[in-house]
């Protein structure tokens, strides 16, 4: 036991973090939903995830109106406060230099004066991370095996950026789906339900080489283990403590590309019929593209015909 916990505190001390933007999410336990311990509150989201196996993902939320004008607030705010101290650095600065002038020594580096082009407080898609698993789960049962997740979030539209692992301490582990994933909507006072979507959506075509090595526009990714041919098919359905709580199954739609803000293996989300196509490196919405008059449409066809535009950069 305590050589595994020493192995764990050295790999959190050797992974990325998180630590830079606080998670904004809240596991919550079927027990104390039940004993009213914890709430379901009107003004809250809730994402509900549940497997055969327990699971950990990391998910986005994406910048809404509110959000732009909170980040641009705070950016300027951060830029008025260094551009106050940075006449006292030059000057500072100034004096180093001639000192090593005098004494030829080392010029020290020029401070560079902060401006509205060269400003930056970090990603504003960094704001709401929120993150599940593999603990605190929502409930459990052995016949048969499931594992449940209940997390209270903001609401909002939240992309999907991959199984990732994040330790208490902010760490990371795993790979980000930045080549191209999902989003879907969290509403206010609603179970959003996504079923074992995360563990089996990514297995779900049939087509999408499982073997050998990756080529053309798969080249340089990580290859995601195909678990939909093992644990799907695929399933919604809340267990009946939530069920007197409104709840919707989630509608998931493809989206496009994400930095690796965390220097982590990048994938992409394997095709996901009806959902998420490829067109070489442009991710298509093939929802988008779908016949409104219920035939079915060839996704083949479909791949050339929309691509989903990537994450705008972030502001200023």
């Amino acid at each position: 036991m305590i050589r595994t916990l020493f192995c764990a505190a050295a790999l959190a001390a050797a992974l990325p973090s998180v630590a830079a933007a606080q998670l904004t999410s809240e596991s919550i336990e079927e027990k104390n939903l039940i004993s009213g311990k914890a709430k379901i509150e009107p003004d809250s989201g809730y994402i509900f995830v549940s497997g055969p196996f327990r699971q950990n993902a990391l998910l986005l939320r994406l910048p809404d109106d509110a959000t732009v004008a909170a980040y641009e607030k705070d950016w300027a705010e951060a830029l008025a406060k260094v551009q106050k101290k940075y006449p006292g650095k030059l000057k500072n600065w100034e004096s180093r230099a001639e000192v090593a002038r005098q004494t030829k020594g080392r010029m020290p580096e020029k401070p560079i004066e902060p401006t509205a082009e060269n400003f930056a407080i970090g990603a504003i898609e960094l704001r709401d991370p929120v993150s599940f698993g593999p603990q605190y789960v929502f409930a459990k049962s052995e016949s048969p095996e499931n594992y449940s997740y209940l997390t209270k979030v903001k609401p909002g539209r939240y992309a999907y950026y991959g199984p990732i692992f994040v330790a208490g301490g902010g760490a990371m582990a795993g790979f980000c789906y930045c080549m191209g994933t999902v989003a879907f909507e969290v509403k206010p006072g609603v179970i959003t339900d996504t079923g074992n979507f995360f563990l089996v959506g990514p297995g779900l075509d049939p087509d999408f080489p499982q073997t050998g090595p990756l080529a053309g526009s798969e080249a340089g990714l990580y290859r995601p283990q195909n678990l939909g041919a093992e644990h799907g098919p695929l399933r919604f359905g809340v267990p009946d403590s939530l069920k007197a709580f409104p709840y919707a199954e989630a509608d998931f739609r493809a989206y496009g590309k994400l930095d690796n803000f965390y220097g982590l293996s990048v994938s992409r989300m394997p095709p996901i019929p009806g959902v998420l196509a490829y067109d070489r490196d442009k991710i298509v919405d093939l929802k988008a593209v779908a016949p409104t008059d219920g035939a079915r449409a060839s996704e083949a066809s479909a791949a050339t015909s929309v691509a989903v535009p990537a994450t705008p950069s972030s502001l200023p």
